[in-house]
């Protein structure tokens, strides 16, 4: 079974869509973004008046932190009891979605954010919810999960279910012109480490394969255009449509060792590192990513961070603590298990070595 949103509008203009899509399932809406970046960039409003104009009441959370956790969800939930919200609409960047995701999934639990994250079974249902990104980078509006921290354990972990999944999602390039070009960057090779990932992925079927070859081609050709002119509205579409192919294709065919050590890490910075482990496996799909980059992969890669002017080194490696923390989450973690080369104790300690100062 293929894991999709119910409905999808993808292409410039789709954002237009929002009012209907939110009053075929429902009445008045929670509308979920970050603190700051929408309201400033006019988002929010325009947003609100598209709810409005459709006839739905609007309750607005601007919640949602820069690094999602458990407390930011409960706090949506109550929200959204409160004010009598029977839909969420989650808009902004992958934080503000995972925070709106989850507290939709969540709605109608009665357990706190972090026992879910702990293990407790999701309800067996939740309230509809619409995503709406603002930055092409995560495709969390296409994903059944919602990734959050929980600061008292120090941990990074997913909630997975099919009530996460969004009833439709809304992907228009034109909401991201306004995202600083470091955003743009870092979310842009977010999106290119998922699509890259997703293809060479032990999961990968026919169907991903063909949606992560075109996120590659079309996030390797767009992204350092996107962010050299923030205006190019025809980059930023492409960007826009390559991220959500990757978010598709991750869904099904899950990550590998990159995205099993950027949780506990925080950071994606590992991936041509990653890329040359997993190239003796991956022969025929390396040379068919050559060509889709139009360059060799980790060369491509290199070249790009440089660009965009991002680390290519995160600080100190870790301490004995925080190895054994890495290392337990890192290996068993589901990312890991679909990648092409085995993850044990000694890859994921290369790889730490390879990108830590």
């Amino acid at each position: 079974m293929l894991c999709f949103p119910r409905r999808a509008w993808v292409g410039p203009g789709a954002v237009q869509r929002l009012g209907e899509e939110a009053a075929r399932v429902g009445r008045r809406a929670l509308l979920v973004t970050g603190r700051r970046g929408l309201k400033q960039a006019g988002t929010a409003d325009q947003l609100v008046g598209l709810l409005k104009k459709a006839g739905l009441g609007v309750e607005l959370f601007d919640g949602a932190p820069a690094e999602p956790d458990v407390a930011a969800v409960d706090r949506a939930r109550e929200r959204l009891c409160n004010a009598g919200c029977d839909l969420v609409v989650e808009a902004g960047g992958g934080s503000a979605l995972d925070v709106g995701k989850a507290a939709a999934a969540l709605a109608l639990g009665t357990a706190p954010t972090v026992e879910y994250q702990r293990g407790l079974d999701l309800p067996d249902r939740g309230l509809p919810h619409i995503a709406v990104p603002t930055t092409a980078g995560t495709g969390a509006e296409a994903t059944p999960n919602s990734v959050l921290t929980d600061p008292d354990e120090r941990v990074k972990k997913s909630i997975r279910g099919e009530a996460l999944l969004p009833a439709a999602c809304i992907v228009d390039g034109d909401l991201t012109v306004s995202c600083p070009p470091a955003v743009t960057a870092a979310s842009g090779m977010d999106a290119l480490a998922q699509a890259i990932e997703s293809y060479v992925s032990v999961d990968a079927t026919p169907f991903t394969e063909a949606l992560s070859l075109e996120a590659v081609r079309l996030v390797t050709a767009n992204l350092f255009q996107a962010y050299l002119r923030g205006d190019d509205r025809e980059a930023r579409a492409a960007l826009a449509e390559g991220s959500f192919m990757a978010g598709v294709a991750l869904a099904n065919a899950r990550l590998g060792a990159v995205h099993g050590l950027a949780h506990p890490l925080g950071l994606l910075y590992g991936l041509p590192h990653g890329l040359r482990r997993n190239a003796p496996a991956i022969a025929g799909k390396y040379a068919t990513l050559l060509q889709a980059m139009e360059a060799d992969p980790v060369e491509k890669v290199w070249e790009l961070l440089t660009l965009l002017r991002l680390p290519t080194r995160l600080g100190p490696y870790p301490d004995a603590e925080w190895e054994r923390r890495i290392l337990d989450y890192a290996v068993p973690t589901g990312s890991s298990r679909a990648n092409p080369v085995p993850v044990d104790d000694a890859y994921v300690r290369d790889i730490l070595r390879a990108v830590c100062s």
